[in-house]
């Protein structure tokens, strides 16, 4: 990547945002990064050349303004939780606001970040990048997957070179939901989980995911391609959680029993509103007990690129952290 010429970033303030900024500006990149509210930058405000700008990527102006003179751009901002119309604004109106400012200024790379939630979460087996999008009744995995259908339209539109990436479940230091929460979960003696946990987890190392995205930012093999970001072959939920138990000093488990569960999941999918997180609730307990991989054979023949921290070696770098801030 060019060093001359400051790098886009949206979404910077956040978990994976933030660990993309570092690596790029420990490589030496001037980065830009689009803040709704500055004063929650945390540890990027202080990185070399780093460059706030105040601004929301729902209004035009702002996200013309800040990418003016960027050749790169990674578009890394979502809402993964709330209301139906919240997540539609941000990924689905925010993303179309981005990439049409982003194909008028002519740049040289759009790196959309999506997630493997828009393959859906009824599927097993092995999932590929050329199986089709099947999201289910909830915010996250539609708007999502909408966002992926406006990125390609209005890029290819204007033929502006694009690559869109497909994280399954970052963790690493700094992540809310599969570190802090999941430590959380582990760390109770027993550990409890609906099932035996031997259905597949998809932990990826948020280093990993920071890296396919900068292979995304310059190889020619990545234009006009979606790539999967998880670990291949999918390690189990046990593997996971037990990872965390460990470092709370048990590896003590309590296994609920599926057949009890999933009735009551099935209910509560039944009863839900349209559109709601609780959609889905019965597949998502189903997913807990799935064998699934997310296939890396894409990324790795065009790209040469495999994840390579182990989950063992991610857990304990995510340990760290959580000593750090006090939860170990």
């Amino acid at each position: 990547m060019d060093t001359t010429q400051p790098i886009f970033v949206t979404g910077g303030t956040g978990f994976l945002g933030g660990a993309l900024v570092k690596r790029l500006s420990d490589d030496g990149h001037r980065v830009r990064v689009l803040a709704r509210d500055p004063a929650r930058a945390g540890y990027i405000r202080d990185l070399p050349g780093v460059e706030l700008i105040p601004g929301e990527m729902t209004e035009a102006r702002s996200v013309t303004n800040a990418l003016s003179g960027c050749d790169l751009i990674f578009h890394v901002a979502a809402a993964t939780n709330g209301s139906q119309t919240l997540q539609h604004h941000t990924n689905v109106e925010g993303t179309r606001y981005v990439v049409e400012a982003a194909a008028t200024a002519g740049v040289a790379r759009f790196v959309h970040v999506s997630t493997v939630a828009v393959y859906g979460y009824a599927r097993a087996g092995i999932i590929r990048e050329s199986d089709p999008m099947t999201p289910g009744d909830e915010p996250y995995s539609t708007t999502k997957a909408e966002a992926e259908r406006i990125v390609q339209e209005i890029a290819v539109a204007h033929g502006m070179p694009y690559s869109i990436i497909r994280p399954a479940m970052i963790y690493g230091p700094r992540s809310g939901m599969w570190t802090k929460k999941v430590f959380s979960l582990a760390a109770l003696r027993p550990t409890p989980f609906i099932g035996d946990g031997s259905g597949s987890a998809y932990p990826i190392y948020v280093d990993d995911v920071v890296d396919l995205m900068c292979v995304l930012g310059t190889h020619p093999a990545a234009v006009g391609e979606a790539f999967n970001c998880a670990p291949d072959p999918s390690p189990t939920w046990r593997d996971f959680l037990s990872g965390y138990a460990k470092l709370a000093g048990h590896q003590s488990w309590f296994s609920i029993p599926f057949w009890l569960v999933y009735p009551v999941a099935r209910l509560i999918s039944a009863l839900a509103p349209s559109q709601t997180e609780l959609k889905e609730a019965a597949h998502v307990i189903n997913m807990l007990q799935q064998q699934k991989t997310y296939s890396m054979a894409k990324a790795r023949n065009r790209l040469g690129w495999s994840p390579q921290v182990a989950l063992d070696d991610g857990i304990t770098q995510s340990g760290a952290w959580l000593h750090e801030i006090g939860r170990l």
